[in-house]
């Protein structure tokens, strides 16, 4: 068995690719020059750019003089990474200075250089024995969930905002961000009701919910991540190449490949790696492997396709040549039409019209569409962020919640080209089709979009 990356077909593919697809050379990496051995000082590096750049950049944007966000205790919140904290009350004021104050008080921080004011960072947490609280900070009489405001009506008054942002979500069904990881939607109750305690009515009246800066700020890129994103690009290229080179056709099963493994028949069947008896790849067949490597800072996802040789075959027969020459029509319409400043939806309503004019079927389901017209193949789009924040950020599909499509692509977006392609092949007979998908990982740029790591390089040959 051998895996053959660069047949007439794939040569093709890399001369496309030479000329209008903007791509950084090809590389090998290191797994461990990814991260430094002091991966927490990365983790500051990329946490102070993003005070630097995407901080200003979000609040201007929303117009939020003072961000204000409560972090409770031993409660997940969505902003940990993002601040070095699992703890506090976060004030972040626009004082018409380039660079945002930053303050905390009753929390602590991972990096202390990162905030400017850093009130009672030895705070002290309730004492508990067998679950009940026995000594709270600051006395017997005094009631911890409330000593964490003290102070704050001052520093705001201080600072005299006129539009106050808070983590608590007005509008946003902010639950379906993520299939895997949803959001959380704010400060409790309880201190939603200290806080405004604590600012005196003035101030309360000027309170406004920050989900919007919220989803902005997580959506927001730095340079560092970029290279982040780049790097574990080229592992995760590594990664493919290593699972489609193991293939033995007859042989090897879905299960015995590493990474979200799949194949779907000329009827649109599909099997899984994790069925109860895993398929095993016959000659003639068509399936995709989709990988990624990443860690708690960032991430990245790439997607591959191959063709099992039948007997006799040197090359790939004509309808494989055909399903690949859509998707790379199909990637050209969206490295032509995918800017920042536009948002996903109206992105998405673009990609649509160019798909169809470049004579596809726009398919919002990804099931081949028997009802379509038999002669046009289908393209189906989730066109969505990658990163350390999940699904948090403009999403150029018809899946998941409006708001997502609502959101700006900003610069520096990091993001998938998940699209599917579902060919008919009318002399296999009626509804018959080939299905192809691709994950390839891009960034938008003031000038397009950028490859950071290479995309699909084309379908695999596999004898």
């Amino acid at each position: 068995m051998r895996i053959i990356l660069r047949l007439k077909l794939a040569v093709c593919c890399f001369v496309v690719l030479a000329l209008p697809f903007r791509i950084q050379g090809q590389e090998t990496v290191n797994p461990g020059t990814v991260l430094p051995d002091d991966s927490v000082a990365l983790e500051n590096q990329v946490r102070n750019s993003k005070f630097n750049t995407v901080l200003p950049q979000v609040m201007r944007d929303n117009e939020i003089d003072m961000w204000i966000h409560v972090m409770r205790p031993w409660t997940p919140d969505p902003l940990n990474f993002e601040f070095g904290s699992d703890m506090g009350i976060f004030i972040f004021t626009d004082r018409g200075e380039d660079r945002i104050e930053r303050a905390i008080f009753a929390g602590h921080v991972s990096d202390r250089n990162a905030y400017n004011i850093i009130s009672r960072p030895r705070v002290q947490l309730p004492t508990f024995v067998d679950g009940v609280i026995t000594e709270q900070p600051g006395g017997d009489e005094t009631d911890y969930l409330k000593f964490r405001f003290d102070g704050v009506r001052e520093f705001v008054a201080e600072r005299d905002p006129d539009r106050i942002g808070v983590n608590y979500a007005e509008a946003l069904g902010l639950s379906a961000a993520s299939e895997r990881a949803p959001l959380t939607d704010g400060l409790s109750h309880t201190d939603y009701t200290l806080l405004l305690n604590a600012l005196g009515d003035k101030y309360a009246k000027r309170v406004v919910s920050a989900e919007h800066l919220i989803l902005d700020y997580l959506a927001g890129r730095v340079p560092e991540e970029i290279e982040l994103y780049r790097q574990f690009g080229l592992i995760t290229a590594d990664n493919l190449d290593r699972e489609f080179g193991k293939v033995v056709p007859g042989v090897t099963s879905l299960s015995d490949l590493e990474g979200n493994v799949f194949r779907r028949n000329p009827d649109g069947v599909e099997f899984h790696a994790q069925d109860r008896e895993p398929y095993i790849l016959q000659p003639g067949d068509v399936f995709t492997i989709l990988h990624g490597a990443g860690n708690r800072i960032f991430s990245s996802d790439l997607g591959g396709n191959a063709y099992l040789l039948r007997e006799g075959e040197t090359e790939a027969p004509p309808e494989i040549q055909n399903v690949w020459r859509a998707a790379l029509e199909t990637r050209q319409i969206l490295l032509d039409n995918i800017v920042a400043g536009r948002t996903a939806g109206q992105t998405l309503d673009l990609l649509i019209r160019k798909i169809e004019e470049a004579g596809y079927h726009y398919n919002p389901v990804d099931q081949y569409d028997s009802n379509a017209d038999p002669d046009l193949t289908q393209v189906h789009l989730d066109v969505h962020a990658v990163g350390r924040s999940g699904l948090v950020a403009p999403r150029i599909s018809p899946l998941g919640s409006d708001w997502e499509r609502e959101m700006t692509i900003p610069v520096l977006h990091t993001f998938t080209f998940e699209y599917m392609i579902h060919m008919p092949v009318p002399s296999w007979g009626p509804g018959k089709h080939i299905y192809i998908a691709f994950h390839d990982g891009a960034v938008v740029t003031k000038d397009g979009v950028m490859f950071p790591y290479p995309p699909d390089p084309g379908i695999r040959l596999v004898r």
